[in-house]
């Protein structure tokens, strides 16, 4: 088994290799963005249902990321570095979908309001109001044609 794709415990640096970045990306990359599909297709999803999945996925492809990154930085090795490197892009890209997406906007931005807010918790109303920030800064409100990495 890949050990960036073990989430059971620790991570499993002793095993990590430069060849096992890209396919493990490669899965979480596909996971999340399926299951970003999967949820805005489904108009029939509460915000906070597709919060605690799109979440937890993306904790995953960030303690991956997080494992790559963190071994290049403390055994940086030319096979390390251009499996870093091919991959840093992708991650970058990811994030910036997310960022700029009506879909995930839309739902925090429902969790956010009056009638989802009273039963959070003071730090769980702190976590809504730091996504919302990063939405806002991240241009989810601007024209598709002005988002930055932006096609159209």
């Amino acid at each position: 088994m890949n050990p960036l794709l073990d989430f059971s415990g620790l991570p499993r640096f002793a095993e990590f290799k430069p060849e096992h970045v890209t396919p493990a990306l490669d899965q979480l990359l596909a996971e999340n963005r399926e299951l970003i599909a999967r949820q805005e297709a489904d108009t029939r999803n509460h915000p906070g249902r597709i919060r605690r999945p799109l979440d937890d996925a993306n904790e995953r492809l960030r303690r991956a990321w997080g494992q790559a990154a963190h071994m290049n930085a403390v055994m940086n090795s030319p096979a390390l570095r251009e499996a870093y490197n091919a991959n840093l892009g992708r991650i970058s890209q990811y994030f910036t979908e997310l960022s700029q997406s009506e879909h995930c906007s839309g739902n925090t931005r429902r969790c956010g309001t009056r009638l989802v807010f009273p039963p959070l918790t003071q730090a769980q109303r702190k976590v809504i109001d730091n996504e919302l920030r990063d939405f806002r800064l991240g241009a989810w409100n601007f024209p598709p044609n002005a988002r930055r990495g932006s096609s159209g």
